[in-house]
Formats: structure tokens, sequence, C-alpha cells
């Protein structure tokens, strides 16, 4: 493969791959986590205007404000200063989100292919090529891509990827300025014009990356291993070397930290919901079981990303013991590739490099350190599938070049390399039409992740709004009634979860049982009465109460109106004028003890109720006569 033509192998063939296979994400709507970061965030709502608050607050501060159920804070603002920008531009237009997120990717790719064929394949371009061409086919970055909210990892990755090349390149300069042979050889081929310095910059804009890449996504904290590991590696500096050459980079993590405290306050919430802290319930002996099937699972998924899921929390992975076979089977292959890294340390081979780059970005998202909200995730391999796919290909070419005649394979591995594009392309296709919108990618991944209480719920959610859409009363019902069976599951699977219990009555609501419905909402006021939807739903409540109380009242059915202002001030017991017309309906039902004492409430809320006494006034002069 080393023949095949050069023009083939540009940056042009990459871009336009990485293009034409996400190509339709441009018909995509919203989906999945994009209200928290765009559609439902007021900061964003502002455009340009509300970036300073953008830049001062929690990543989902406009959206939800202080959740007890975030740990640590999430503090991403570039990507949403990206996502304001466009606003103020374009509106909130999904095809504007959506195009700019398959650009970042096309970006990613020519960054990528630039730092191979600069640093790691060296001399070995058609390497540098094959790598990045599998990094733009593999199906697992479709959520990346096709969800807007992937924005964050887009960037990060971009400027991680620019950090570490500029900082190469940084390094490759000062040893070239110092080679005199080199200096004398460079002013010959330029005869009297003073000798170019592309590096020279470097290392200030290699550090200006790093600090757009810790404002993107929180993967950049790593990178102070990282990034002296690859020094080590792809450079002549020793360890010591390389670790005082990350030197800013340390430093610029420490005033990082330093920042997230000033802004976010040093939040680290404990939190008590299992759909937020995914090993909540688990012994620590089961924690570690499941992080270390988690991560055969990771790889399960870099060689054979199918299927693929929005969603991976309780209880699609179950609680896995120390003793499982798949657990022992992990450890011992990751053990095994830990040592090889070290035995190979020394001998600076690539393949330690890459198990250390992917060990290591793993290690941030694995729950070993902190709880990250989720157990797994399709997204956190974007960065580690980098490592994975680096020593993947040098692999394949350590064997391809032990074979006798390699020359007689290169037609049947540039028909493999077709056959992995065409069927990586198609994979990437469909799964893109999956994340065409919420419902569908909701109605979807159900069937992938049955066992999930989040996706049986959002798969309910998305029935509910197919039941508002539907034309006749009869597909209303039936799409109501399938609802409930996918929120009962998910309540079989984790009881209280407020979506389901609030999701779980508006679809009885719309069954018009409304006993049931209030029976479903009634125990999300006993898990979280604060909770913000919950109090919307209740000012619902009051007020079709009220105005069915007010309406039986006016038409003389008493004892209905009663009943109604008696449900409505359930939901809205600190209304005053709610007890002043329940003590009306019964002074003029002629129940004289339940009017004084909605009256006598009334008053006790509101004592310059002027009408309330009156009635009470009333009242009184009946007990005289």
């Amino acid at each position: 493969m080393e023949n095949m033509p050069r023009w083939l192998m540009g940056p042009w063939t990459i871009v336009l791959v990485a293009v034409a296979f996400y190509a339709n994400t441009l018909a995509n709507r919203f989906a999945l986590d994009d209200g928290l970061v765009l559609t439902e965030n007021t900061y964003v709502a502002k455009g340009i205007a509300g970036i300073p608050d953008i830049l001062a607050h929690d990543s989902f501060h406009g959206s939800i404000g202080t959740s007890a159920y975030l740990s640590g804070g999430r503090y991403r603002p570039l990507s949403l200063v990206t996502y304001a920008v466009e606003v103020s531009l374009f509106g909130i237009e999904p095809i504007v989100h959506h195009a700019v997120n398959v650009l970042l990717f096309a970006l990613n790719c020519l960054v990528l292919l630039r730092f191979l064929q600069r640093f790691v394949f060296v001399d070995r371009p058609w390497l540098a090529w094959c790598t990045t061409l599998l990094f733009a086919i593999h199906p697992v970055h479709t959520e990346v891509v096709a969800n807007i909210k992937g924005r964050d990892e887009l960037l990060s990755l971009l400027f991680l990827l620019l950090t570490l090349h500029h900082a190469l390149a940084h390094i490759q300069w000062r040893s070239s300025r110092n080679d005199a042979a080199e200096v004398q050889r460079a002013k010959k081929r330029h005869r009297s014009q003073p000798m170019r310095s592309p590096g020279k910059w470097s290392g200030v804009l290699s550090v200006v990356f790093f600090v757009l890449a810790l404002l993107s996504k929180e993967n950049g904290l790593i990178f102070i291993v990282i990034l002296p590991l690859t020094i080590y590696f792809l450079t002549g500096e020793n360890l010591k070397g390389a670790v005082i050459r990350s030197l800013p980079v340390i430093g610029l993590v420490a005033i990082y930290f330093l920042s997230r405290i000033m802004l976010l306050d040093a939040r680290n919430n404990e939190v008590t919901e299992i759909m937020d802290n995914p090993y909540l319930l688990a012994t620590v002996g089961e924690k570690l079981g499941t992080i270390l099937y988690v991560q055969w699972r990771y790889l399960g998924l870099l060689f054979w990303p199918h299927p693929l899921t929005y969603d991976y929390s309780f209880h699609t992975i179950p609680y896995r013991a120390l003793t499982d076979p798949l657990v022992l089977v992990s450890s011992a292959l990751h053990m095994a590739l830990f040592t090889y890294a070290c035995i190979a340390f020394r001998r600076k081979e690539v393949l330690a490099y890459c198990i250390l780059f992917y060990l290591a970005s793993l290690f941030l998202v694995s729950n070993l350190v902190f709880n990250i909200g989720a157990p797994m995730a399709e997204r956190f391999l974007y960065q580690a599938s980098v490592p994975f796919l680096i020593g993947g290909v040098e692999l394949l070419h350590r064997a391809w070049s032990r074979m006798g005649e390699p020359r007689r394979l290169m037609l049947p591995l540039a028909a493999l390399l077709v056959l992995a594009t065409a069927a990586s392309g198609y994979a990437i296709v469909e799964r893109n039409t999956h994340w065409r919108t919420g419902d569908e990618l909701f109605l979807h991944d159900v069937g992938i992740s049955p066992n999930s209480a989040r996706t049986n719920t959002f798969a309910g959610i998305a029935l509910i709004h197919a039941s508002d859409s539907a034309r006749t009363p009869a597909e209303k019902r039936a799409h109501a009634l399938e609802a409930t069976r996918y929120f009962m599951v998910a309540d079989s699977i984790h009881r209280n979860y407020m979506p389901t219990l609030l999701n779980m009555g508006l679809a009885y609501y719309r069954l018009d049982s409304m006993d049931t419905a209030e029976m479903w909402w009634d125990r999300a006021r006993l898990k979280d009465p604060k909770d913000a939807k919950l109090m919307q739903l209740d000012a619902f409540l009051f007020d079709r109460y009220y105005r069915g109380g007010v309406a039986a009242g006016i038409k003389g059915a008493f004892p209905e109106a009663m009943a109604q202002l008696e449900k409505a001030l359930k939901y809205a017991p600190m209304n005053a004028n709610a007890w002043y017309d329940l003590g009306g309906i019964c002074y003029n039902a002629k129940e004289f003890a339940r009017a004084r004492r909605a009256w006598e409430r009334t008053l006790i809320l509101a004592p310059e109720h002027a009408q309330a006494r009156q009635g009470m006034a009333a009242l009184n002069a009946q007990v005289v006569n």
C-alpha cells in the first residue's frame, strides 16, 4: 500500500469521507441532551449577549439551575459560546448546529492526520492516512457527531491534538535551532533569506490550545500525564525532560481547578439518585468488578461497534463481582497490556505509548476517582479511540511486514479497506437516522437497552408525544396505553424514578384516569415535593379543579363543586381565595360548619380578606338568630 497514489492519500479524501458519512445529520432535529445546552438554556438563547453568563456559571445552570443531581459541576463554556454565536447569527436552527458539528469532526480528522504524519508515522504517511480513515469511519463516533451536545467532545479532542502537535513542533524547532549544521544547511537552502521558524511560536500556541481544551471539557485534565508521555515517546527527551517541558500544562491545570472552585463554589454534591450515581448501591467489590467489566465492553465497542445505544445507565449493566469470568478476563487483559507498556517503556515503543494513552483516557471517565454520572458511554471512547487505532494500525503493519512478499497482499488489503469503509459508512448513516429526533432515538434504543429504567421511561415519553399528535381518539388511547407499559417496566427496574412517576401520571391523564394519574403524582410528591416539574403540575391541577369547582357551583351542583375545590386546595393549600370560594359553596349548600372552617382558614392566610369577614359575620348572625 506504500505505492498507493499520493493524491488518493491526501487530506481531501479524509474530509470527503467524514462529511459524506455524516451529511444526513443535517436533516436531524434536536435530541437527548440538546435541551440542556441549547434549546432550553436561557443563557445560550440570549446569543452573544449571554456569553458573560455562560462563562460565569456551570454549563447546565442556564437550563436547570443549581441541580442536586450533578456532582462537582460541569464547566464547559466553550461549546456553549459557539452555540450562542450561532444563535445570534442564525437563530436556533438545528441544521446550522449539525453542520458545525460535521465540519468540526472533519477538522478533527485533518488535525489527527497531520499529527500522525509529522510525529507518529514519520516517513510512513500511508499508515497515518489509514489510521485517520479508520477514525473517520468508526461508527462509535456517531453519538459525538450526530448529537449536537457532542460539540464538547469535538472541541476537546481538536484542541488536545493541537496541543500535542504544537508542543512537539516547538521541541523540534528548539532542537533544530541548536543544531549548527542544520542552521547552515537551512541558510544554504534559503541563500541570504533569514530562516523561517514555524515552530518558534508553537510553545505559546500549545498553551493556548490547552486552555481552550480545558474550557471545552474536563478530558484535558489527564493531559498532565499524556503530554509528558507524548513528549517522552515521540521525541529524544528523557522522562525528566518531558515532565519539565510539560510544566506549563501542569500549572494551567492547577489554575483551572482554582477557577472552577471560584465559579462553581467547590460544589461536590452527594448524589443519592442511582440514575446519576451508578454505583450508589454497589459494594466496593461490585464497583471495581463492574468498572473492570466496563473496560471489557469498551474494547468490544472499539473492535465491533454494534449495537449502539445512547444509554448504559442502571440497570443496563448489572453489577459484576470481582470473581465474574468476564471481569477476570478483563483484569488479565488490561494487566497484560499495562505490563507490556512498562516493559517497553524504556525502548520508547509506540505500542507502549498507545496503551498508556488509551488507559489514561479511560481512567478519567472510569468512576474510579469521582462519579461521572454514568457507568459508560460511547462518547467516552472518542478520545480513547485515537491511541487504540494508532496501536491497531501499528500491529497490522508489523504483521504485514513480516510476511515474505507483502506486495502480494496489497490488493486484498486495499479491498478489505474499501469493504470496511463501505460497511462502516452504512452503519454510520443508519445510526444517524436514529438521532433524527429525540423520540425516534428513544423508541429505537429501548430495544437495544431494554433493561434500562431510563430508556423505558423515555420511550414512554415519546409515546405520550405520539398520543398528543395522533389524529383519532383511538390512536391517542393506543399510544397512551403503550406508554404505560414502558413506564411499568421502568418502575419495576427502578422504583420512584421521578421522570417515570411524573410521566406515568401524564399517560393516565390522557386516558382520562385522573385518580390513577394522581396516585402516581402522589408518589412523586413523596419522592421530591420541591421538584420543579411537579410544582408546575400542581399549579396545573389546582387551576383545573378550581375552575371545575367554580363552574359546578354556578350550576348549583354543590357536592361536585365542594369536591372539586377540595381537590384544588390539595395542590395549593395556601390559596386564600380558593378557601373563600369553598366556604361560599358550603354556605350555599347549608354546610355551615364546613363553611366556617373554610373562612377561618381564609382569614388565617389573609386576615384582611373583606368578603371572608362578611361571610363569618353572616354565620355568626345565624347563630344569634
